[in-house]
């Protein structure tokens, strides 16, 4: 098993989604900006899913939050592109205080 902590900042709201079990939980992308400053280095996103809870409301474009979960890695080709894909399933997340994202 593999565990990441990431920080940044939510690039959308977060949408609730039913799983195939009927199941609800939240997806939402964190953008993390490593960039320095000069550097047009783009942000790597981080495709999240956690188990509902009453944060939904919270997690809106822009909110500035801390997560750790279990890291899975794959790949997808389309139009002879790769694209690899980083999701987490969220087991701690924290948000900035009100005023600081």
């Amino acid at each position: 098993m593999q565990i990441i902590f990431i920080t940044g900042n939510l690039a959308a709201d977060c949408e609730i989604v039913k799983g195939k079990d009927d199941a609800e939980f939240v997806r939402f992308n964190v953008a993390v900006n490593d960039a320095k400053a000069g550097n047009d280095e783009k942000p790597t996103y981080y495709n999240c899913r956690m188990a509902k809870t009453g944060l939904a409301d919270y997690l809106k474009k822009g909110r500035y939050v801390s997560v750790s979960g279990r890291l899975k890695v794959s790949t997808n080709v389309k139009d002879d592109k790769t694209f690899v894909n980083l999701d987490v399933w969220v087991a701690n997340i924290d948000l900035a205080p009100a005023g600081k994202d």
